[in-house]
């Protein structure tokens, strides 16, 4: 049998298929930010420990001094960034990523939204800002410096109620620092709680999944997560030969119905929101989006870039330290120069694969065509009942959005394809 799940398509291209740019200065480019709403985000790329399926760029273990020392970097970053910033310039919203944002101190957290506000200029209280957590960080201090700054969603990984599986998936965490963190939570009142589960747990049985869905149900978050168990090269899991149950999917869809029948309602494969609608959700795919910190993209129009990927304690530490380094940090030298035909197909990536669908109307005046004759991956969905059509919207079924991470691979350029594939040799991916 096929896997359905061979990659998870949040964005595109996938950041393993960005290289090299020479001769790219973000002044030359800021301009474009003021023509649209954009996005800020701060990465802040250090966790207590290493979870067993993570291959995202974070450390671990790292002292006071060095967090400071990053911290001090992102500053003269957004310093940088404010010093060429058109006036015309807006952002709409603020994210707070990782890694794990409040393992910072609180003067340090302090420090992260003042860069935002008083440098940045982003208000909060404006628009959504969101900060992921983690149950052992997650202290009545911290949140109440998130509750001074307004945040309006918190996420947090659970992952589990099993402390055997917790273990399974090497998390640092156990099921009482759950429900302590979660009592914190709940008496700050965010508007938006936000929880993570994973399914495809190897020794997890449908029982459990349900029982830990139940868990997490029963704290009323506004939003859940669910996620199959991926297993990474350069991972902890990876690197014990780990591989998910064969009922994965199986799995998915129970959980799916019983989500449902608590009124959380699929927005995609992975986010359910209580009573939500899904045909609320405006277009996406130009967002524009701009990355203070080491590892998190930025998106201003067709330039997307990073600093370089890395899993590998060792050689994200390499990086970490280039970048408190560095005196120039609106140099671009990592990403992927997007063509006009790769911008139009990551605007069918995006809004395919979510509930709001591919708005037909929108297609043809951005790109003056039918998306099933520029994409034949469509037609044949539909033809197998993968997706809908109507007169002006085209969409995934149940059945469809569940295949999620199986039918949007299928729509990755032989280009970005082929430069995915040269990144598993690198030394950036690897070590």
């Amino acid at each position: 049998m096929i896997s359905p799940y061979v990659q998870y398509m949040y964005s595109y291209p996938h950041k393993t298929a960005y290289g090299e740019l020479t001769g790219i200065h973000l002044r030359d480019y800021v301009d474009r930010l003021s023509q649209q709403e954009n996005s800020l985000y701060f990465h802040i790329p250090f966790c207590q420990s290493k979870c067993g399926y993570c291959n995202l760029f974070s450390v671990t273990g790292q002292k006071e001094v060095f967090m400071e020392a990053y911290v001090d970097a992102m500053e003269r970053h957004a310093h940088q960034l404010a010093e060429v910033l058109p006036k015309e310039a807006k952002f709409v919203d603020l994210t707070l990523g990782g890694g794990t944002p409040l393992l910072l101190s609180e003067a340090q957290l302090e420090r992260v939204f003042g860069m935002a506000e008083s440098v940045l200029g982003f208000a909060c209280g404006s628009g959504p800002v969101v900060v992921e957590t983690s149950p052992a960080q997650t202290t009545k201090e911290k949140l109440e410096i998130l509750q001074a700054h307004n945040v309006t969603r918190v996420s947090m990984g659970v992952q589990s109620f099993f402390d055997e599986e917790l273990k399974t998936l090497n998390r640092a965490h156990r099921v009482a620092e759950v429900e302590r963190a979660m009592e914190l939570l709940k008496d700050a009142s965010f508007p938006c709680l936000n929880l993570d589960l994973i399914y495809g747990i190897p020794g997890q049985t449908l029982e459990h999944l349900l029982t830990s869905a139940k868990r997490a149900v029963s704290y009323e978050p506004e939003e859940l997560f669910v996620y199959p168990l991926y297993i990474k090269e350069g991972t902890y899991l990876a690197s014990r030969g780990t591989v998910p149950p064969e009922d994965t999917h199986e799995m998915y869809v129970a959980l799916r119905e019983y989500l449902k029948s608590e009124g959380y309602v699929p927005y995609s494969m992975r986010r359910f929101v209580k009573k939500g609608n899904p045909t609320d959700m405006g277009s996406c795919g130009f967002d524009s989006t701009l990355s203070i910190g080491c590892g998190g993209r930025s998106y201003v129009g067709n330039l997307h870039f990073c600093t370089p990927y890395a899993v590998r304690q060792s050689t994200c530490l390499s990086i970490l330290q280039q970048y408190i380094e560095e005196e120039d940090y609106l140099q671009v030298r990592h990403g992927y120069m997007l063509s006009t035909e790769e911008q139009r197909r990551r605007y069918v990536i995006k809004n395919i694969l979510f509930g709001c669908g591919l708005d037909k109307k929108e297609y043809r005046l951005l790109f003056t065509g039918e998306p099933e004759q520029d994409y034949p991956e469509l037609k044949q969905w539909i033809e197998e009942g993968m997706a809908v059509v109507t007169e002006n919207r085209m969409y995934l079924t149940e059945e469809g959005v569940g295949l999620s991470d199986y039918l949007g691979p299928m729509l990755i350029s032989e280009e970005v394809r082929g430069k995915m594939e040269r990144s598993l040799v690198s030394p950036f991916t690897r070590r």
